[in-house]
């Protein structure tokens, strides 16, 4: 898939979710809450945009980037819809947001609209974001939490995340680092991670 100016996809998109991470590694609740929130806003792909460094991270990702990126790419193979971009990668440095959607913006051709996918909780901290105030020009901000939660209620108007769509999340239960800890401790990581990313993970023996 490449980059993401490489696309066939996303070069006719004129919807365009970002889902943006460490994905060290990507697993099934990453592809399930891109699915989502792609049926329920009918956006024509995701992209799930690997970073490089993430400056708000205090310990850094314990696969490479290239090596990170070549899992989502296995594991959005297959289905349409989904694709990974590695347009944090190829910027270098710390991975920023507002960076990011520039950058995508560039490009993507077209009137694209983008929608940048958070969490609840990344999105409370949007406010300590860096450029955080040009990310509402930039995208739809749509927040995945889970059932029942109370989003718009808790942010100041000023709040760079105030007004933003809220999506009901799937409720998946695992995390890229109980998958790590799996791995190193020998035992079977099957269903948490696309056939093909755990082959990958067991081929270059990461996260021993």
């Amino acid at each position: 898939m490449g980059l993401v100016s490489n696309s066939s996809v996303t070069a006719s998109a004129s919807s365009v979710g970002v889902l943006g991470g460490t994905f060290d590694p990507v697993h099934s609740g990453h592809l399930a809450i891109a699915e989502a929130v792609r049926n329920e806003l009918g956006l024509d792909v995701v992209l799930f945009v690997v970073a490089a460094d993430q400056w708000l991270r205090s310990v850094p990702p314990v696969a490479s980037a290239a090596a990170r990126f070549a899992m989502v790419e296995r594991a959005v193979e297959d289905s349409a819809g989904l694709e990974a971009s590695d347009v944090d990668i190829v910027r270098g440095g710390s991975t920023y947001t507002a960076d990011t959607l520039v950058d995508l913006r560039e490009r993507l051709v077209g009137a694209t609209e983008l929608h940048l996918i958070v969490g609840a909780d990344s999105a409370m901290s949007m406010d300590r974001w860096k450029r955080a105030d040009e990310i509402g020009s930039l995208a739809r901000v749509v927040v995945v939490g889970r059932p029942g939660l109370e989003f718009d209620g808790r942010l100041a108007k000023s709040h760079p995340a105030e007004g933003a769509v809220y999506v009901e999340g799937p409720m998946v239960d695992v995390s890229a680092t109980a998958i790590r800890d799996r791995v190193q401790a020998e035992k079977s990581i099957t269903g948490l991670v696309p056939d093909s990313v755990a082959d990958y993970i067991a081929a270059n023996e990461f996260y021993r």
